[in-house]
């Protein structure tokens, strides 16, 4: 009997308390202006512009690794980092010792293939002389011959004198035949070496390309931005893919590119041309202005995240200042305008289940039926929120486009975010503006009329 006492009285005490919590938040909610502070602005006609944002690194747009393309032992290095330079200044010089020794070598070559051409080619033509004597000397023996076999018939002469005849003739025939065979063979080596001689021609070319590397020309003008190499050093040939072999980089500063790495779900929207703002943290509130210079058509996989992602190129505005490479940057790429249109801070758009919207609202046009959710805002009409339904469109950072549902200069609820979350159709709620330092319900404890 007594445990039911007790709780009898627990429980009374627990609705006293309850009361006086429900008259405390009413007297709440009639201080300072008699409703929840709420922040309060206009819809306005302006424009409003989507953009994607990417994140990437400073290039500059003209850049060249030089590299030896002869082996040989360094002996200029004249510049040092942060020098200017102009194209055609002096770079790097080679020691060419060896270099010229080897042109000189070729040509050397060359002059002994074209003095042996020259003397073939004379014993040629007296080959062809001898050969043409020879043919006289055959066609006058097969004419004594022929001589001989007639009077052979008559008995004018001996058989022993005829066979001589004939002896004569196969002598000067197989000889002519020999001279024949040795002027051809001669013809061919004729041709070897005038082939030997393009070869050796050839090699004079690649041996004095070899001398002109020994000189390297900046090939831009720019900034030396780093020196790998020393005097006295052994360059080795430029290969792809291999720094090491690199010896010194000049960048044109003067031109600078973002290299920002672009998500595959918005890389359609980007085009070339499409203006851009960046921000570097090393210049900390500073908005360098660009353009989209150049994307890349095949994208890229980041192999530890496996995010794929496409490149594009954002040419800054830079003034001509030197901007440093290497520095991370983030980009907001322009994508699309739309001028003078109605728009809201973004935050004012909330979700609300449509079967708990008023009925005299639950069917205006801006209500999809087909739906479960509807977009609203709460405007702000004679101290209450006033649900309202409208139609959206694009946003950015900060505003949403509105199609339609809301006129210009319309007063909406633009926060604070968490009475958003929990506001509801005709909450009494205050400008905080106007009403100061206000106090908020809570959650489960709307306004009453």
């Amino acid at each position: 009997m007594k445990f039911v006492i007790t709780a009898v009285v627990v429980l009374a005490t627990l609705g006293v308390v309850s009361t006086a919590g429900v008259w405390i938040g009413k007297g709440a909610l009639g201080r300072g202006g008699g409703g929840t502070a709420v922040r309060i602005e206009k819809v306005l006609r302006g424009d409003l512009v989507e953009f994607v944002s990417a994140s990437g690194e400073v290039e500059p747009k003209n850049k060249v690794s030089i590299s030896a393309r002869v082996a040989a032992r360094i002996a200029e290095l004249p510049l040092d980092e942060g020098d200017v330079v102009k194209k055609g200044d002096l770079l790097v010089k080679f020691d060419d010792k060896d270099l010229r020794a080897a042109l000189d070598s070729v040509k050397a070559r060359y002059n002994a293939e074209k003095a042996q051409i020259t003397v073939s080619e004379t014993r040629i033509k007296s080959q062809e002389a001898q050969l043409r004597a020879q043919r006289i000397s055959l066609a006058d023996a097969e004419r004594d011959l022929r001589r001989q076999t007639q009077l052979l018939q008559t008995k004018d002469v001996s058989q022993s004198t005829v066979d001589t005849a004939q002896a004569r003739v196969d002598n000067l025939s197989a000889t002519m035949s020999a001279a024949e065979e040795s002027l051809e063979a001669d013809r061919e080596g004729l041709v070897v070496m005038r082939h030997n001689l393009a070869a050796a021609n050839a090699e004079i070319q690649r041996a004095d390309d070899n001398l002109s590397y020994a000189t390297i020309e900046s090939p831009i003008d720019g900034i030396v931005t780093k020196v790998e190499a020393e005097v006295g050093e052994v360059a080795l040939m430029g290969t792809m893919n291999n720094p090491g072999t690199v010896l010194l980089n000049v960048a044109d500063l003067s031109k600078i590119l973002l290299v920002a790495h672009v998500d595959e779900a918005s890389i359609a929207n980007i085009k070339v041309g499409q203006k851009a703002k960046v921000r570097m943290q090393a210049y900390g509130d500073e908005v360098f202005e660009g353009a989209v210079y150049k994307m890349a058509l095949k994208n890229t996989e980041e192999r530890l995240t496996n995010t794929k992602y496409f490149e594009v190129e954002v040419l800054l505005k830079t003034d001509g200042r030197r901007i440093p490479s290497g520095l991370n940057g983030d980009a907001e790429i322009e994508t699309n305008r739309l001028e003078n249109v109605l728009k809201v801070p973004s935050q004012s758009v909330v979700g609300r289940q449509i079967e708990t919207l008023p009925s005299d609202v639950r069917y205006k046009p801006e209500v999809d039926q087909k739906k479960t959710i509807a977009s609203v805002v709460y405007r702000f009409v004679d101290g209450r929120a006033v649900v309202t339904p409208v139609t959206v469109g694009p946003s950015d950072v900060t505003h949403t486009v509105i199609k339609s549902g809301l006129s210009e200069g319309d007063a909406v609820i633009a926060g604070p975010y968490k009475v958003l979350e929990q506001i509801q159709h005709d909450w009494r709620v205050a400008d905080e503006a106007k009403q100061g330092a206000a106090t908020q319900p809570s959650a489960t404890q709307p306004a009453k009329k």
